[in-house]
């Protein structure tokens, strides 16, 4: 809408950027007086006044944006929500973020129940067995049934040693070992403080009946030409050629494979 400004200064004002601004007031003012059929004297005719409110009246868009003017310096109310908009769509993925920082440790948990019984472990090894080698030891000795033979004593104070020895006379002894299932014998040693002659025996357990398998002399290991393989009715035997009294055997060991 044109409107002459400079025939209605009551009407417009100059804000700072020099644009007309309407007073509202004015324009209620001459809406009412104008509807009463008041003269109105506002620096011009009765006339232009008429023009002005005709045009108000009959251009209620160019009025709306005389009072959109107006409510620049007015704040207006809240409107009323508008409808839910559409959901969006799903945005990418953001990018990994930094591992974060290493948690305290926790406190310790309570004591679980007890476990079931576990299932039976395999047979151990025959005792005495120790690698590929059956330890005998002094005890393991006894003598034969000679003439004058009281019997074989544990000797322990010689030199702080340990052995033993036949108590009156020369004789001879003896050390039985059972042969481990699944093995043989290949060999076999026996130590003794001074050298004796020794022999390793093959015994059959139903008859008592003995086989040299091989003999030698004491501190070293003798091997037999002929493994003697294990039965569930044969084992060994070492004997030991004693010839005095003052001889200690220390023990002996079967090589086994």
């Amino acid at each position: 809408m044109a409107l002459d400004t400079k025939k209605n200064k009551t009407i417009f004002t100059k804000t700072g950027d020099g644009k007309d601004k309407v007073e509202p007031a004015k324009i209620t003012e001459l809406e009412t007086k104008f509807t009463n059929g008041e003269h109105i004297q506002d620096g011009g005719s009765f006339a232009q006044l008429g023009i002005v409110y005709l045009q108000l009246q009959n251009v209620s868009e160019e009025i709306d944006e005389i009072r959109r003017h107006i409510t620049e310096d007015i704040s207006g109310g809240t409107g009323s929500q508008g409808p839910k908009g559409d959901k969006g769509d799903t945005g990418d993925a953001g990018a990994d973020g930094s591992d974060g920082a290493n948690g305290t440790n926790g406190a310790t948990g309570s004591r679980g129940p007890t476990g079931n019984t576990g299932a039976r472990g395999a047979d151990g090894a025959a005792g005495g067995v120790y690698g590929d080698r059956i330890k005998i030891l002094p005890t393991d000795f006894m003598g034969n049934d000679d003439a004058s033979l009281e019997r074989t004593v544990i000797e322990d104070d010689v030199r702080g040693k340990l052995g033993v020895r036949v108590a009156s006379s020369s004789q001879e002894i003896f050390a039985a070992v059972t042969i481990p299932e699944g093995k043989r014998v290949t060999g076999y040693g026996v130590y003794t403080n001074s050298k004796v002659t020794t022999y390793l025996n093959g015994v059959d357990l139903t008859t008592g009946v003995m086989s040299e398998l091989a003999s030698g002399f004491s501190n070293e290991i003798i091997n037999q030409k002929n493994p003697y393989d294990s039965t569930i009715t044969n084992y060994v035997a070492i004997k030991v050629m004693t010839t005095s009294t003052s001889q200690l055997i220390y023990g002996a060991v079967i090589i086994i494979a």
